[in-house]
């Protein structure tokens, strides 16, 4: 997975309450040793701030970021992993549809990957943006190479694009452009439904 930028606030006040938790941690820890006359071990170390800042911010990066407690939640950042599936429009050969394209997203609250795959060829990111739904521009946005199969024809090659995708209100449905570099020249439009919250495995071409 590669990092994404968001305009998610959280991320400038998140590390700032991290950092304030660990120092407090650690506070405690110290507390309760000496309250308990407990004398750890020699080759044993204490946790330290930076241990304690570490646990938190893989606790919060991997998994409380994307809770959410009816209107209360820690982060901006929209959660749109797991597995997505859909239409794409193309305008290749004078307009083609494809149906049955799986999107597959990975993502933490500081990383993202985005993967997608039709019968003839696969996609994966290199660059991306996450914005909250206070943008004018709410959803997903990404840079990827497509690599075609085996079994695709001759003249499809490997290429760069962009895609454009927004994200509904209720997180359930994907929908935006994409535009393929100098290598296809192709724009299209494409639509995915959140068909799982976790990433099945990759289908192999």
């Amino acid at each position: 997975m590669h990092t994404y930028a968001t305009d998610a606030k959280d991320r400038e006040t998140i590390p700032l309450w991290l950092a304030a938790l660990a120092v407090a941690a650690t506070l405690f820890l110290n507390y309760l040793l000496k309250a308990l006359n407990f004398q750890v071990p020699w080759w044993i170390d204490a946790p330290s701030v930076m241990g304690f800042y570490g646990l938190l911010y893989e606790l919060f990066d991997n998994l409380l970021w994307r809770l959410r407690f009816k209107a209360i939640h820690l982060s901006e950042i929209p959660n749109i992993r797991g597995t997505w599936v859909g239409i794409v429009k193309s305008s290749y050969d004078g307009g083609t549809e494809t149906r049955g394209v799986i999107l597959y997203v990975r993502q933490t609250w500081s990383k993202l990957s985005v993967q997608a795959e039709t019968e003839t060829s696969r996609s994966f990111s290199t660059m991306a943006v996450v914005n909250t739904s206070n943008s004018p521009e709410s959803g997903l946005k990404y840079e990827y190479i497509n690599e075609p199969g085996t079994f695709s024809v001759q003249t499809m090659q490997t290429h760069r694009g962009t895609a454009n995708l927004r994200l509904t209100p209720d997180g359930a449905t994907l929908k935006g452009e994409y535009y393929t570099g100098r290598g296809r020249q192709n724009i299209g439009i494409w639509c995915f439904t959140r068909f799982l919250l976790s990433f099945l495995p990759v289908r192999q071409l």
